[in-house]
C-alpha cells in the first residue's frame, strides 16, 4: 500500500486487485485484523476472505466486483456499490463455508447491486461491510449456479 494513496485509492486498488485475481496485492491493502461481513453467513477474517474469493475464482475466474458509486465519506470511511458478475467455467469448492464440490454449470452470474462500506485505518482496510440484498451474497451466487445449499459454518 502506498502511503500517499487516498482512502478512495486504497479501496479502488483493493477491488482492482481482487478483480484481477491478484490476491497477494489485495492482501497488502487489508489490515491484519480485517473483517468481511454481510455477504457470507458469518464474518470472515483476512485469510478467510482471500481464501473464499480464491476458491470462487477457481470456478469463476472472470468474476468481477464492478465497484462503482465510490464516495469518500471521511478519511476512515468509503462507500460504494458492487455488482458481482461472472461466468462459471469450472467446478469449485469453498471449504471455509462448508460447501461440497460445486459442479461446472456453464452458467453466468449477475448478482443484484449491493451497497458496501469500507472502514480504513493507517494499516489499510479494516472492514468491508456488504449490505445484504435479496438475491445477493454467497447464497445468491450459488443459487444462480443452480445450487441451493445450506451454508455450514
Amino acid at each position: 500500500m502506498n502511503t500517499s494513496d487516498t482512502p478512495t485509492d486504497v479501496v479502488r486498488n483493493l477491488m482492482s486487485a481482487l478483480d484481477d485475481n491478484n490476491l497477494d496485492t489485495a492482501a497488502t491493502y487489508l489490515a491484519d485484523d480485517f473483517q468481511f461481513s454481510g455477504w457470507t453467513p458469518k464474518p470472515l477474517d483476512k485469510i478467510g476472505f482471500l481464501g473464499m474469493f480464491k476458491d470462487i475464482k477457481e470456478g469463476i475466474p472472470g468474476l468481477l466486483f464492478n465497484l462503482h458509486n465510490v464516495l469518500e465519506q471521511s478519511e476512515n470511511r468509503v462507500t460504494g456499490t458492487i455488482q458481482i458478475k461472472g461466468y462459471q467455467t469450472d467446478s469449485f469448492i469453498i471449504p471455509m463455508l462448508g460447501t461440497p464440490p460445486i459442479p461446472q454449470t456453464a452458467n453466468s452470474v449477475s448478482l443484484p447491486t449491493e451497497d458496501v462500506t469500507y472502514q480504513l485505518n493507517d494499516s489499510g482496510v479494516v472492514a468491508m461491510i456488504v449490505q445484504h440484498t435479496s438475491g445477493g451474497g454467497i447464497t445468491g451466487l450459488l443459487r444462480q449456479l443452480g445450487i441451493d445449499l445450506p451454508i455450514v459454518q
